[in-house]
């Protein structure tokens, strides 16, 4: 695979040419290279981040975190409370840093996407076999959870049905899992199914090329055609290189794509509106040892709450990630709740916000992202706290340590609710690891950037096959649908 994977050092040449040019190797780009391969094209993939194989990874999380994700895991949403956003940085982009949960779209939001936005072509029907063909590739399956392992999840399940609420076993792209808890920086044994591990290595199976630690800089143009890419090789001694191209396929994400269009002057509308989730994070104590680290993330997930915009379920558990889910609290709590580590358990709640952001390429290489934190969402916010709350209590927890600065740990609902009140945004921990919408995908070149064909409505060899072409956010995680909308793209160009 190596022979097919440039970085630094290995780029002899100033000019490359191919037939596709594919801008990242994420979901979107390594389902569109790794389809155009096989049909007889020559694709070359650009990608910022740089390669390493399965066998590279270790346990180091900070280590993994600063090869594996942009920035070494700091890229701030700034706003109030400012968010952290999480972005793989690497080949095979998000996938190898996510938890590898390949949902259908729900359908609610394709009919929203139908009716709200005149999106035709994309209903369950018409993504049924694509769906099917993803889950397949990535093997798909729903974990299970058991009376010895991922007891975190399991007292979930239990609450839930204590509670009448509606939960699932989770889907997620996994073989053979040993329960590493090591989803977020990348799974040293490989089961989990990154496009590392199937996509990718299809593409280079039938001549992909990957110019890895290759930054896209700018798209040269003219007449409506990309032409060619100039590109910035990443490292200590950074040079430029020029790869021309027959056609262009952009998949470095919902922040990075638009930036790279807008900068390019293709597009003034690029970045206009992004739409992300809000994630906070609590800390469970229960009475009981539940040894979550020796399970696995994302077993259950709570969807009592889906069509309000509210997921619940339990999330990674390190000493690692102890330490940064409570690092507002302070080195005396963490220290206290890591004597108990074993009755410990971090729970996240994902939100489908009303807030938006605003991708500006003006200054530096680098994007920035400003957002608008929504008054209506910090209703929202209270309202999915106290529910996480609600089943954690059920389930046994003793205290929670809640994603709010300044406050101490809560013992009971009304305990909970006494705190609540008179909450401000810019106390809250926000993270968040889906962002899409920033460059829609429509009808109407008035409202929206990309046609249903997936083409820039301005540009005659410019295919978009990542999260930005979502019509709007989708509430859970994207990766199964951009999975299947690139298949779908990629299929209609051909």
């Amino acid at each position: 695979m190596q022979n097919s994977i440039l970085a630094q050092g290995d780029y002899t040449e100033t000019t490359y040419s191919c037939q596709y040019l594919v801008v990242g190797t994420g979901a979107g780009g390594s389902v569109a290279g790794s389809l155009l391969a096989e049909r007889g094209h020559d694709v070359i993939f650009l990608e910022e981040g740089g390669y390493y194989p399965t066998e590279s990874y270790t346990s180091n999380i900070s280590e993994m975190t600063s090869q594996l994700y942009r920035n070494q895991g700091v890229f701030p949403f700034l706003g109030k409370p400012t968010i952290a956003f999480a972005e793989g940085c690497c080949v095979g982009g998000g996938t190898v840093i996510n938890g590898g949960l390949i949902w259908r779209t729900p359908s609610w939001v394709l009919d929203e996407w139908q009716n709200d936005y005149g999106l035709e072509g994309y209903s369950q029907k018409d993504l049924e076999k694509y769906f099917e063909t993803v889950e397949k590739d990535m093997n798909v399956i729903k974990c299970e959870s058991e009376e010895k392992e991922n007891l975190d999840s399991l007292k979930l399940l239990k609450a839930s049905e204590q509670l009448g609420w509606k939960y699932v076993m989770v889907p997620r792209a996994v073989k053979d899992c040993t329960s590493e808890n090591l989803c977020p920086t990348g799974c040293p044994t490989g089961a989990k199914q990154s496009t590392l591990e199937n996509y990718i290595p299809r593409a280079l199976k039938n001549g992909a090329r990957i110019f890895s630690r290759c930054r896209a800089i700018n798209v040269v143009h003219s007449n409506g055609k990309a032409k060619k890419i100039i590109a910035r090789i990443m490292g200590s001694k950074p040079k430029h290189i020029e790869i021309s191209c027959d056609h262009l396929v952009l998949a470095g994400g919902a922040v990075q794509t638009p930036h790279l269009l807008s900068r390019s002057k293709i597009s003034n509308m690029a970045g206009r509106k992004l739409q992300f989730h809000m994630n906070l994070k609590i800390v469970a104590r229960f009475k009981d040892g539940i040894n979550a680290e020796k399970g696995t993330i994302f077993t259950v997930q709570i969807q009592e709450f889906a069509r309000e915009g509210l997921l619940i379920t339990a999330s990674n558990m390190k000493p690692h990630y102890i330490a940064m889910a409570l690092s507002h609290y302070g080195n005396d709590v963490i220290n206290s709740v890591l004597d108990s580590y074993q009755n410990m358990g971090i729970f996240a709640l994902m939100i489908r916000p009303k807030s938006s952001a605003h991708v500006i390429s003006r200054v530096g290489d680098q994007p920035i992202v400003l957002y608008r934190f929504d008054p209506e969402d910090l209703l929202k916010i209270k309202i999915a706290l106290r529910r996480t709350a609600t089943i954690l209590f059920e389930a046994g927890a003793i205290d929670l340590y809640m994603p709010i600065a300044g406050m101490e740990k809560v013992t009971s609902l009304s305990d909970l609710d006494r705190k609540l009140d008179g909450l401000h945004p810019g106390k809250l921990e926000i993270i968040t690891v889906h962002v899409m919408a920033s460059c829609p995908m429509g009808p109407d070149p008035a409202t929206s950037l990309i046609n249903p064909d997936g083409k820039l409505w301005n540009m005659k060899n410019i295919l978009v096959t990542d999260a930005s072409i979502l019509p709007s956010n989708i509430g859970t995680s994207p990766q199964g649908t951009i999975m299947a909308f690139a298949h779908e793209i990629i299929n209609r160009h051909i």
